[in-house]
């Protein structure tokens, strides 16, 4: 163990001074970045004009710039001028995650001049097999540190500034200021919510996707086309996030990749077409072309791809309207009725003598082997892992006959009943829906595993995976 930690705290080491070396690099390169053709380059092409020979260099494109992304430039659609507008773009990139990845990669690729990555999070394990721009290497690095770093050696042409903090209310709007459209590559409600109205108050489009499961979603909110000179709908502005849902959906109703799994290739297929409507709403493609008003579905179960219509820009909606009623970024959680940051999920709604530490349960168990296990997880969560003698009554399937196979259970058990889930929220709440309908001759003998599985294998086997 010395000789590991020895070798971490090393590698910790070179990578900041890698880090320092990439960025002395990057500022050594600037400086022979010309926006514009040198003189010398000036001469050679009117020497070449009067001699009639010509093989002209674009004014505003230099000579690296033509041949880096020059497949692109054939396109009518980007040419030259897309280009130009290309690298003059700033595009802020909210979650270096599953969307966010392959989205950095396909701006960084296409020349976007600067590209901002916000993400208060660090890589994990469990991040890599759908977060391309992290490694193994960069377990425990900011995601927004490693995702710059992998994009630099990507590109070295652009500005890359990662923001290692947490966007909200006190800081969303000064951060977004300074760029010109926003990827909303996030996962909780919450801050899709507060990037919305951001979006709205700095006039900027917001380009929204979400994966999860099998499936993924994809749509641009705040477009305005006054900002585009090749749209002829000068006063046409497409709906805002409010304008599609007014009202945020109840907690429980809400999906996470952590909680319901999601395959990697799902976001990747996002994140890329959310990279190529940043592009084309760059380069000045119309209203009519980008998905403004329309959502696209993705199904990776069927591979099928279809859009449907949203409801078009609400008159009275609350911020987007003539009229708005909110001018000022809110309080999120409190509007949603939940937490932004979905891993300090932290329940508490039983009484002590209810729960029970991963080290005291450990302790029971040896005790005696008529200790009852309820594991709430789903059914594929059980198949992965489980503690011996644990039986599985899914959360999302404890109601009617059921719950009253449970309680059935619980009467005919002699000794203690522990509820147990990953972390310790949803056993709670299976606790709590127990103890509601029970008698209550059998209520002081219902605990759950405080922690859940991940305190268990913190506290009592290192060997029990976390996930």
């Amino acid at each position: 163990m010395d000789d590991i930690d020895r070798l971490e705290k090393e590698i910790l080491v070179l990578r900041e001074t890698l880090r320092r070396k990439e960025k002395e690099i990057f500022e050594i390169k600037k400086e022979f970045m010309p926006k514009l053709p040198s003189k010398v380059e000036k001469e050679i092409v009117n020497q070449n004009e009067c001699a009639k020979n010509v093989v002209k260099i674009s004014e505003k494109l230099p000579k690296w710039a033509i041949e880096r992304y020059s497949r692109q430039i054939l396109l009518p659609e980007i040419g030259v001028k897309g280009q130009e507008k290309l690298m003059g773009a700033k595009v802020l990139v909210v979650g270096a995650g599953g969307l966010g990845c392959p989205a950095a990669v396909y701006l960084a690729g296409a020349g976007v001049g600067e590209i901002g990555i916000v993400d208060y999070d660090q890589v994990d394990l469990t991040n890599i097999h759908r977060q391309i721009l992290h490694s193994e290497a960069d377990q425990n690095v900011s995601k927004a540190q490693s995702a710059a770093d992998s994009l630099r050696s990507i590109n070295s042409k652009i500005k890359l500034t990662p923001y290692n903090i947490e966007l909200n209310p006190s800081n969303a709007l000064e951060i977004s200021a300074n760029y010109d459209v926003i990827l909303d590559c996030t996962d909780n409600v919450p801050t899709r919510y507060m990037l919305n109205d951001v979006s709205v108050l700095n006039k900027m489009p917001l380009i929204s996707g979400s994966a999860l499961k099998m499936e993924g979603q994809l749509t641009i909110y705040g477009y305005r086309a006054k900002t585009n000179q090749n749209d002829k709908g000068y006063k046409y502005i497409g709906p805002c996030y409010r304008c599609v849902f007014p009202t945020p959906p109840p907690p429980e109703a809400v999906g996470s990749c952590s909680a319901d799994g999601v395959a990697g290739p799902i976001p990747g297929v996002i994140g890329t077409l959310q990279a190529l409507e940043t592009i084309k709403l760059i380069v000045g493609q119309t209203h009519d072309n980008l998905l403004v008003g329309r959502l696209l579905l993705f199904d990776g179960e069927d591979m099928s791809f279809r859009n449907v219509k949203l409801r078009p820009r609400n008159p009275e909606c609350e911020i987007c309207s003539e009229s708005p009623k909110i001018t000022k970024l809110l309080n999120y959680e409190v509007v949603c009725r939940m937490q932004s940051k979905e891993k300090d999920l932290d329940l508490d709604i039983l009484p002590p003598k209810n729960r029970i530490t991963a080290m005291k349960l450990a302790e029971a168990l040896k005790a005696t082997n008529k200790h009852l296990l309820v594991d709430v997880r789903s059914e594929h969560e059980f198949e992965m892992c489980k503690l011996d003698g644990a039986v599985n009554y899914p959360l999302e399937k404890l109601h009617r006959s059921n719950i009253d196979l449970l309680l059935k259970d619980i009467r005919d058990c002699c000794c203690r009943v522990t509820f147990i889930c990953r972390r310790g929220n949803d056993s709670q709440i299976a606790v709590k829906r127990v103890l509601d309908v029970i008698e209550d001759e059998y209520k002081d003998k219902i605990t759950d595993l405080t922690g859940g599985l991940h305190a268990w294998s913190k506290y009592v086997d290192g060997e029990f995976p976390v996930y």
